[in-house]
């Protein structure tokens, strides 16, 4: 299996020119069995293809075992005397600051430490330097399914690719090919030992529950080869995404400007390709905006493709990242959305006009007209359901009441606990170019009500209830 297994990924790299002669490899390595296994490869195949290898290892500061994981890796790398790199990063406070999942933080911190890495050695060496990951067979079928499931377009469902560019470094990923049960088969037989990252075994992230729960049923129920049919269609997906870009590139006058602040595009241009072509071209546009934003899911796209066929007046589509599309007859325009960085007025309710029996209104910017009163209340009435009417428990309002956006320290009770509201708003999906814009119902850091999603269990009538609070959206 070694022997095999070692040749079969050799021949990958030589045939997808994954690395050559001269060139400096560092390689991610966590300990787990994928990055083990390719340590071992890339340490014996540098001796015949005359590379330099080198590691960096990124503890993420997570779980109890990251400390012992760092250890691991740095002895491997002694024992075999390979440079070693080490990044401690703190993901869980950088997760309470900005508005990201662990997963994500994870992934994004872990690849600037990689880049900053690659480009320290590159001046040390002045060789080229390039960065190899362990991403192997399952985790391709995991990312397509994941994108076809969220949908992505083909740019998604090609998966990743076994060489790609990340900020001017070259990315490559010599197991792309290779089964999981390949890799812990090797590794058995060679005596090679690796870690295991608790976290995988859990259902907490999305991949996970694709990998333990999609993937098993497909192989066991539809066919054994599912995950590698996908990693297949991946592949073939991703040479006709090249096509496309290819075609596109043919494309003369599509583009009229391009600047940091907004991309304008000729719907004349647009309209005379086909629609993948057209398609393309648009998302391309929105690209040169902003370079990092991820595949564009396929309901923005189909919206976006039909905005060039029309040059009559005006229309306008909001993207998400706060990118908006605005069409002027013959001009499509992709700029931010510049309301996203206005100044948000804080609305203090008049506690006392309440109490002294009267009804208060207010106006709330971009949620509506809300009307506020108390009432006694009683077991035989009947609680609300509507989406803006709201019923809460007065008896439980201690100090005044705003409706405002989010501050830091913001908390919503959920069942018998609180959740950090950040944390609520990335679990209900509400996208990130919102969450600042969003106006609540806040006691202090107390959260009352997010509009439209939930209202804090804590502030919920019970059956020893005295008054009701009232609140009362019109929308505008």
């Amino acid at each position: 299996m070694e022997d095999r297994l070692g040749e079969g990924i050799k021949k990958y790299i030589v045939e997808e020119k994954l690395i050559a002669d001269g060139e400096v490899v560092l390689a991610g390595v966590s300990g787990g069995a994928d990055s083990v296994c390719l340590f071992h490869i890339l340490r014996q195949l540098r001796e015949e293809q005359s590379f330099d290898l080198a590691v960096v290892h990124i503890n993420h500061m997570i779980r109890e075992a990251a400390e012992e994981e760092a250890l691991f890796v740095e002895k491997l790398c002694s024992e075999y005397e390979i440079p070693f790199y080490r990044r401690d990063i703190n993901i869980p406070s950088i997760v309470q600051k900005a508005d990201l999942s662990e997963e994500e933080a994870g992934r994004n911190e872990r690849y600037k430490a990689f880049l900053d890495i690659a480009g320290e050695l590159s001046r040390k060496t002045g060789k080229t330097v390039k960065i190899a990951t362990a991403h192997n067979m399952g985790d391709q079928a995991e990312t397509v399914l994941h994108n076809l499931f969220r949908g992505s377009r083909i740019k998604g469902l090609s998966g990743i690719r076994a060489k790609g560019e990340r900020d001017g470094v070259v990315l490559i990923r010599p197991l792309l090919e290779t089964e999981r049960s390949e890799i812990e088969e090797y590794l058995k037989q060679k005596g090679f030992k690796y870690c295991n990252d608790s976290s995988n075994f859990t259902d907490d992230y999305t991949r996970n529950r694709i990998r333990h729960n999609v993937i098993p049923v497909a192989k066991e129920q539809i066919n054994a080869k599912a995950d590698r049919h996908v990693a297949e269609t991946a592949a073939y997906l991703s040479r006709i995404d090249d096509y496309i870009d290819e075609q596109a590139r043919l494309v003369e006058g599509w583009l009229v400007e391009s600047s940091k602040d907004e991309v304008v595009l000729d719907c004349g241009s647009l309209a005379a390709q086909p629609e993948i072509i057209r398609e393309r071209l648009i998302t391309n546009g929105i690209h040169l905006l902003y370079p990092h934003v991820k595949d564009i899911q396929a309901v923005h796209i189909r919206e976006l493709t039909r905005l060039p066929l029309s040059t009559d007046g005006s229309a306008k589509l909001s993207l998400p990242y706060g990118i908006q599309a605005i069409r002027t007859y013959d001009k499509l325009k992709l700029c931010f959305d510049k309301s996203q960085g206005m100044e948000n007025e804080d609305i203090s309710v008049d506690m006392k006009a309440l109490r002294e029996g009267g009804e208060v209104e207010l106006e709330v910017p971009r949620l509506g007209v809300v009307n506020l009163r108390i009432f006694p209340y009683k077991s035989d009435l009947k609680i609300p359901m509507g989406e803006y009417t709201k019923w809460f428990n007065y008896d439980k309002i201690k100090n005044s009441l705003q409706f405002r956006t989010r501050k830091t320290g913001d908390t919503i009770s959920v069942g018998n606990g609180n959740k950090k509201l950040k944390k609520f708003m990335i679990d209900e999906k509400i996208p990130v170019d919102k969450r600042d814009a969003l106006y609540i119902l806040a006691e202090g850091d107390n959260v009352l009500w997010v509009p439209e999603h939930r209202m804090g269990d804590a502030y919920r009538l019970s059956d020893d209830s005295n008054r009701v609070l009232e609140v009362a959206v019109t929308k505008r």
